[in-house]
């Protein structure tokens, strides 16, 4: 087998040397993707792809026992996590309710909270009613920087919210929401100006020639 010699480069030229420069790839790399780096018009570009995902969530845990006892099966909990994906307009009006129901911004009927004339008289109707509903579950809106392909999110934050504002989001996000959330598939990636901004962020390299 014929061993590689490594290439170095003169303490003159080290300021010119290509740093890729006798590095090889196995074959096998041909069946690889990568979406980053990418090289275009002979400069390496590495590109940042987390993007913000936003979810109307819920945590629904039926407590037998507060305490687990591995050999006391009465003591195993049950636990349900939903998490369905929602876009920036929604995200913001559920913080806008949560807000007014924790007192923090006074609730005024004649401010406009949605566009569209139904939706805005839909919220401000069920935020004027008084309703009892079933509270088994906690609802929260739950905000993540990350990417489709991740292991783990970068960053992830949760608010936890009324029955009220969760059932308003609910109604806002399948019938006044961007279609591509339909789906519920969890990695869709909205056309925000969050989201438009991280899609601009890169970091470019010249690829030195000597």
């Amino acid at each position: 087998m014929k061993k590689r010699k490594k290439k170095h480069c003169s303490f003159k030229d080290d300021c010119n040397c290509d740093k890729f420069r006798g590095f090889e790839l196995p074959p096998c790399a041909r069946y690889l993707g990568s979406a980053n780096p990418i090289v275009k018009d002979g400069k390496i570009v590495y590109r940042n792809i987390n993007r913000l995902y936003l979810f109307l969530s819920f945590n629904y845990s039926q407590i037998k026992s507060p305490v687990y006892e591995p050999l006391n099966p009465l003591s195993f909990n049950s636990r349900s996590d939903g998490n369905l994906q929602i876009e920036l307009y929604c995200f913001i009006i559920g913080l806008y309710i949560n807000e007014v129901e924790k007192g923090n911004i006074s609730y005024d009927s004649s401010v406009k909270i949605h566009d569209d004339k139904n939706a805005d008289e839909f919220i401000k109707k069920v935020m004027g009613g008084n309703y009892d509903l079933n509270s088994s579950f906690i609802p929260s809106l739950t905000y993540l920087i990350s990417n489709a392909s991740a292991v783990i999110p970068f960053y992830t934050g949760i608010i936890e919210i009324s029955i009220t504002n969760f059932y308003i989001m609910l109604m806002l996000s399948r019938f006044y929401s961007d279609y591509g959330l339909l789906f519920s598939d969890n990695a869709y990636v909205t056309n925000d100006f969050i989201n438009r901004t991280l899609a601009n962020i890169y970091v470019e390299f010249n690829k030195c020639q000597k």
